[in-house]
């Protein structure tokens, strides 16, 4: 393996997410019996904590079969050129220069994005933006893997 990093979710969301199903448990609680409520509060809790640590188990590597973004994968023979792009640049990717035919593999949390440039005609999108903290590394891991 190349290249590997964790999408792991800011700790302030956790905090949020504990503090959505608080809330969520005040209004239960206001209108059922007490041992209910604490039931599904509890069930309320569980389900908020359990979806954030999904969202923060998302992996990218790159190894030797190609790229892979959570359960999306991409092999090497399809890729056709990678560009490491951060602040004003991975802004203006998304926003005023995204094109609607693009394959997005982002995550709200990080700044940082890595455009891979596809070489696949039977492919519908012309490139893959991907969220990552290191976009440097991943774009050197990723034509290290191509030109090998």
């Amino acid at each position: 393996m190349t290249y590997s990093e964790r999408l792991h979710i800011p700790w302030w969301w956790m905090l949020i997410g504990l503090l959505f199903a608080g809330s969520l448990a005040v209004a239960v609680l206001a209108y059922v019996q007490l041992q209910v409520g604490i039931a599904v509060s509890a069930l309320i809790m569980l389900a908020v904590l359990l979806t954030l640590v999904a969202y923060s188990r998302t992996r990218l590597t790159v190894d030797a079969d190609g790229l892979t973004a959570g359960r999306y994968r991409l092999e090497h023979p399809y890729i056709a050129g990678v560009t490491p792009l951060e602040g004003e640049e991975a802004r203006s990717a998304l926003g005023p220069d995204a094109d609607h035919r693009a394959f997005l593999f982002t995550r709200p949390f990080l700044s940082s994005l890595v455009r891979v440039d596809l070489n696949d005609p039977a492919d519908p999108h012309p490139y893959w933006l991907v969220s990552t903290r290191h976009p440097e590394r991943l774009a050197e891991a990723l034509r290290q893997e191509v030109t090998a």
